[in-house]
């Protein structure tokens, strides 16, 4: 399980300074190619094997003395488009004289993986690649969704900067693909494709006053209406300003648990993240004043 934490998000009234949480990016893209690098080997790769370099002629021969060659666990794809024709990748070549490839490798000097340019000359081909490890190109295409931690909305009683004990409080979350999906991304390398989808399977609050509240994205807020939330809400019994240390508001944490399917290859599975935001909510309480001056 990955856990990912978010910054403070905006709430009406009591929440300022609202903050987006960070996008799920790759975690390293090499400078050149724009390849996503992932900390990942494919299962009985040899550690000694030294990723074949490009030179020129890639699909050469085998060894002298009648060897049998290792085989090549590199992978080799046609970036679209090419490099430029002006581009130092070509070193002194044309894209008249060939095609330029993304060699993808497994490291030699520890897991994860190697990409660079290959220049292929018209009428020859790449050598032959070890089958693509489909849950490399899985890892690849999970670290390229777009999951954002829930944006989290709350709605204190109409006309009321803060909550009140014992009044409703309504939750929600932005329902931008970002936030609660479904956000889709796909990686093909070595004639495989792997497509993954990335969907919000549920949403806890912890309400800060001990109390947890299960939800999807929950119902926005109509100005006007009545009640509490039909799917998720929540009612305090006690005011922050009695139980917070300073008479603060109740900190709120919207954790929301992504479900990633992905498939391809003749292979699937499946992963779990969680992604957290933070908020804040003044309750207070109601004090009714009597005829005589004192409040009760």
């Amino acid at each position: 399980m990955v856990v990912l934490a978010a910054a403070m998000l905006a709430l009406p009234g009591a929440l300022d300074g609202a903050m987006a949480a960070p996008p799920v990016d790759c975690v390293k893209q090499d400078a050149q190619t724009g390849i996503c690098l992932v900390e990942a080997t494919s299962p009985g790769e040899d550690a000694d094997v030294v990723p074949v370099a490009g030179d020129d002629n890639p699909g050469g021969g085998g060894p002298a003395g009648g060897d049998t060659a290792p085989q090549n666990p590199c992978t080799y794809t046609v970036p679209q488009p090419q490099p430029p024709s002006t581009s130092a990748v070509w070193q002194g070549q044309s894209p008249a004289d060939g095609t330029m490839y993304a060699q993808v490798c497994p490291r030699v000097d520890g897991p994860g993986l190697t990409t660079m340019f290959v220049f292929i000359p018209n009428g020859s081909t790449p050598p032959a690649g070890a089958p693509v490890d489909p849950r490399v190109l899985a890892e690849q295409a999970i670290a390229s969704l777009v999951m954002r931690a829930p944006e989290i909305r709350m709605a204190p009683p109409a006309g009321s900067t803060s909550g009140l004990v014992g009044l409703p409080v309504w939750m929600w979350t932005e329902r931008d693909e970002e936030f609660v999906g479904p956000t889709r991304q796909s990686v093909s390398a070595g004639g495989v494709t792997v497509a993954a989808v990335g969907e919000v399977s549920r949403i806890v609050w912890d309400m800060g006053d001990g109390t947890t509240v299960v939800c999807g994205p929950g119902t926005p807020y109509s100005p006007g209406a009545g009640g509490g939330s039909p799917d998720c809400g929540h009612i305090y019994a006690k005011a922050s300003s009695r139980h917070v240390p300073g008479g603060g508001s109740w900190p709120i944490t919207a954790t929301s648990t992504w479900t990633v399917t992905w498939s391809g290859g003749g292979q699937s599975g499946t992963e779990t993240l969680e992604l957290s935001s933070s908020a804040e909510l003044f309750v207070g309480e109601l004090h009714v004043l009597n005829r005589d001056g004192s409040d009760r």
